[in-house]
């Protein structure tokens, strides 16, 4: 495929001139002006619970495509054939704590926490904004790396779905694995009522329950969905927007995405679903970050139940037989699992922890 790019510059500060230049999905073979970046290498690195912040550079001679276009730079650390993605930057280096590290090195390279490992870096580059094929680097780097446990990290999102953008009970959502930078969270986006024509029924992510520290709106993380930019640049579904999503925002690639659920409910053998006919919709509490449903009353030995999405069979989560590390009395559930059970005849309330990777259920008996 073939893309344009117009590059505008001054001559003689009273004229402006503007050249064409088409490029192809072009290899370096094809072109003499093109330079390809050297890595430079970096010392080997342990990481642990005390140095998580401290940072490390890595660095890389310029590129050059025979064009004064500006060029996008993308590290890459690889092992055994796989690579992950670092990170991105239009200079000629790139700067990650030494926590980000360890969470690509474990979470997408497959080393385990607390072992050391070997690693290879290097660096592809191409000119930004376009389709055209990137050139990598003439080598790549080792650097030697001590893995540790990391613990979850978390942002909160603040939308209208709050009943008004309140941003000091904007709920709180975590990291799907410590060191992934991808964080999950289920809401009710239009909890705060239907979508009027012309109004704004959107939201942004935050690093703190405050607008003092960092936000991204639509001009700071790029959503996969088509979203039109609008004054404050708030994320936003538009008009064609469904009761509740489950929202992925990845801080490593600065993107974020939606998954539209109708419905989120429960159905079993409880009296109230009339032995697995009738789902019980779930509710969100914007407030506390929980789904609740019920109280649904189970008797006469009658335990077994799941969580549907969308009312029907396509999606359904299950299992819950792993006791969660981070909520009391808390289930991790499965998607795709088996049926769950409850303890014993009774009434309970059903809670359902959304905000983390895998979600949590908590078995209320009244």
């Amino acid at each position: 495929m073939k893309k344009t790019i117009y590059i505008v510059f001054a001559a003689l500060a009273a004229m402006l001139c503007s050249c064409e230049i088409d490029w192809d999905k072009t290899t370096l073979s094809d072109s003499t002006a093109y330079v390809v970046p050297v890595v430079t290498s970096v010392g080997d690195i342990v990481v642990n619970g005390d140095n998580s912040g401290e940072q490390v550079t890595f660095l890389w001679s310029e590129a050059s495509f025979g064009a004064p276009v500006q060029i996008l730079y993308s590290l890459y650390f690889e092992k055994d054939g796989t690579s992950a993605l670092a990170g991105t930057s239009y200079v000629n280096e790139l700067t990650l704590t030494k926590a980000d590290i360890n969470g690509i090195v474990v979470n997408s390279l497959g080393v385990k926490a607390n072992e050391a490992a070997d690693i290879n870096a290097y660096v592809e580059a191409k000119v930004a904004n376009t389709n055209t094929d990137p050139v990598r680097s003439t080598n790549s780097i080792s650097f030697n790396i001590q893995t540790f446990k990391a613990k979850l990290n978390f942002l909160y999102i603040c939308g209208q779905f709050q009943n008004g953008w309140d941003v000091a009970n904007a709920p709180q959502f975590w990291e799907t694995g410590g060191g992934t930078r991808i964080y999950k969270v289920l809401i009710d986006y239009l909890a705060a009522g239907t979508i009027v024509p012309g109004e704004d029924q959107g939201f942004k992510i935050l690093s703190q329950r405050a607008w003092a520290g960092d936000y991204w709106g639509y001009d700071g993380l790029t959503p996969d969905w088509s979203c039109p930019e609008n004054n404050d640049k708030n994320f936003q579904f538009g008009s064609a927007a469904v009761e509740n999503y489950l929202i992925t925002v990845n801080l490593g690639k600065m993107t974020i995405s939606a998954e539209g659920i109708k419905a989120i409910s429960l159905i079993g053998e409880f009296e109230e679903s009339g032995g697995w006919k009738n789902d019980v919709d779930l509710v969100y509490d914007c407030v506390e970050n929980v789904w609740t449903g019920g109280p649904v009353t189970f008797s006469g030995g009658a335990s077994e139940f799941l969580i549907h999405y969308d009312h029907d069979w396509a999606t359904k989560l299950g299992t819950a037989t792993k006791a969660s590390d981070d909520v009391e009395n808390g289930f991790e559930l499965v998607e795709g699992g088996e049926n769950m059970k409850v303890p014993g005849d009774g009434t309970y309330l059903m809670k359902i922890y959304g905000n983390r990777t895998p979600m949590v259920i908590v078995m209320e008996k009244q």
